[in-house]
């Protein structure tokens, strides 16, 4: 069993990640669709999407890697990318299973795997160093 402390800083980095995730890419899609108002909608689609995919994926990371916490720290980014590269081609193979290799080739796999690797490392350590201090 997590302790309480560590449990309110594990959900603390899923929600605003999350939130985080879905206001960059939505208002991306904003400015991508000619400010039209209704893609605005899309901030809360993706914020759930990103929820849950880093439900699945970034906490059971985030838990093991808090054995041994250090902020900031360079391994744990690089391990975060690597593991959203992962979950971005599974997610991407799902949606298009004929087409699942392509997803290589498109430049937003590349984009969506570093900035959500990004913002979980960065919201997990502002939330450890508030959890060590």
């Amino acid at each position: 069993m997590l302790p309480n402390r560590l449990l309110n800083s594990i959900v603390y980095t899923l929600i605003i990640s999350s939130l985080s995730f879905g206001l960059i890419f939505g208002l991306y899609m904003f400015a991508y669709s000619g400010f039209m108002a209704i893609a605005l909608v899309t901030i809360g689609i993706i914020g759930f999407y990103a929820l849950i995919t880093y439900l699945v994926f970034a906490v059971p990371l985030q838990v093991w890697l808090r054995r041994r916490p250090r902020k900031f720290s360079l391994n744990n980014f690089l391990i975060y990318i690597a593991v959203a590269f992962l979950a971005v081609f599974l997610f991407w193979t799902v949606d298009y299973p004929p087409n699942a290799l392509t997803v290589f080739r498109s430049l937003n796999y590349y984009i969506m795997s570093i900035v959500a690797g990004l913002i979980y490392w960065f919201w997990d350590s502002i939330f450890l160093r508030k959890l060590t201090h």
